[in-house]
């Protein structure tokens, strides 16, 4: 299936019975505020799944997916995808992984959303996307992705102009580098030590 930029994919409250693949392009995972305000999950990128955990418990959807660019992605049923996964061990292992790590990522998302400092919640999520789709030369990590400042901003609970006066002031304390098109990690260890522990 093809959707053009903004097209909805899915829906909260419809029936969870269909797994995604994204051959090519971006899918953004979002919910909405009563006020209608966008509350960014994740994005998900080419050979990525989504849409697993309602369809592997057979739930209605509870967020939204929207292509966030030309995006084609294969749909496959419920049915279909749990034959698979009990004629193919290895998938359903890759499966787990995939549900564990998006399980950690969470954790580390709340645990960082109890820090009342903006700085600290924004750093906690640039580490999870130089994780995530980061490229790492010279102790640095070079985001490959491009997010707005809206994009950063819609997944941490604040105002755009916000962010960019926390990015500023990380550029500033040479943490990070910012060039309107990526973002690049100078010092991950201070960037992580920004971040409280609450063991």
């Amino acid at each position: 299936n093809s959707y053009d930029k903004g097209c909805p994919i899915f829906s909260t409250g419809d029936h969870g019975d269909t797994i995604f693949l994204i051959e090519k392009g971006m899918v953004k995972i979002y919910d909405l505020a009563e006020s209608g305000k966008e509350s960014i999950f994740w994005f998900r990128y080419p050979g990525e799944f989504f849409g697993l955990a309602e369809a592997c418990g057979g739930e209605a959807r509870i967020c939204f997916a929207e292509a966030a660019e030309p995006t084609s992605v294969f749909a496959i049923k419920h049915e279909v995808f749990e034959e698979l996964l009990q004629r193919n061990p290895r998938i359903a292992l890759l499966v787990i992984k995939i549900l564990s790590a998006r399980l950690r990522r969470l954790g580390k998302a709340l645990k960082a959303l109890s820090c009342h400092d903006l700085k600290c919640r924004l750093a906690q999520l640039l580490l999870n996307l130089g994780n995530i789709c980061g490229v790492e030369t010279h102790n640095r990590i070079t985001i490959e992705r491009k997010f707005t400042h809206q994009d950063l901003a819609d997944m941490i609970g604040a105002t755009r102009q916000r962010v960019t006066e926390a990015l500023n002031n990380l550029a500033k304390d040479g943490l990070i580098q910012y060039d309107g098109k990526q973002i690049a990690l100078l010092d991950p260890k201070r960037l992580s030590a920004m971040i409280p522990s609450f063991d």
